[in-house]
């Protein structure tokens, strides 16, 4: 006849990886969402995900069938932030915190980038946005918390050539209001 006890051992390892779960599981438990702060710094994206311990650089992972909280806050000058399939771009001001709910639908990848300043917007500051299933991105999130590797930014990027040339290509297809300032300020 088999014994119903369960050991002392298997309770205690039982605990301990429904701990693990949960601290992972924390973010997607119902009444609690995703927060990720987007800050931008000149020619690079930072992705700062508190709640998880994770930090990345150009690249805004994201679960579906979410709703995410992006707190978008500039490091250094004017920026906006802005996703394909957003009507319109959101300026950034140093200093302010700007949040931005988002309902993240289904998977798949997107790309975003900052149309303020040099106002090309197709080619500085681009980043991607992964998004993922929940299960995968719990993945991704422990994969990303247990590698021993510490955040390092992108080296110090050298001024795109757009953003000191409203000549550029990217600013004659574009006519956007930064274009135009920017024109205007070269002309003086």
């Amino acid at each position: 006849m088999k014994s119903s006890r369960v050991s002392t051992a298997s309770l205690t390892v039982l605990a301990f990886m429904s701990a693990v779960v949960f601290f992972v599981a924390r973010p997607y438990l119902a009444g609690s969402g995703l927060t990720v702060r987007a800050v931008a710094h000149q020619w690079w994206w930072e992705f700062d995900y508190p709640s998880l311990g994770v930090k990345t650089s150009n690249v805004l992972y994201l679960p579906s069938e979410s709703e995410v909280q992006l707190e978008l806050r500039s490091a250094d000058s004017i920026h906006s932030f802005w996703i394909a399939g957003m009507k319109k771009s959101v300026d950034i001001i140093p200093g302010q915190a700007h949040l931005l709910d988002v309902l993240v639908k289904s998977p798949g990848e997107l790309y975003g980038n900052c149309d303020s300043g040099c106002g090309c917007g197709t080619v500085c500051m681009r980043f991607r946005v992964l998004i993922s299933a929940p299960s995968e991105f719990q993945r991704w999130a422990v994969n990303e918390q247990l590698r021993p590797a510490e955040f390092r930014p992108p080296r110090a990027a050298k001024t795109p050539e757009c953003a000191l040339n409203t000549a550029h290509p990217g600013h004659i297809k574009r006519n956007s209001p930064a274009t135009r300032l920017q024109q205007l300020l070269d002309r003086n």
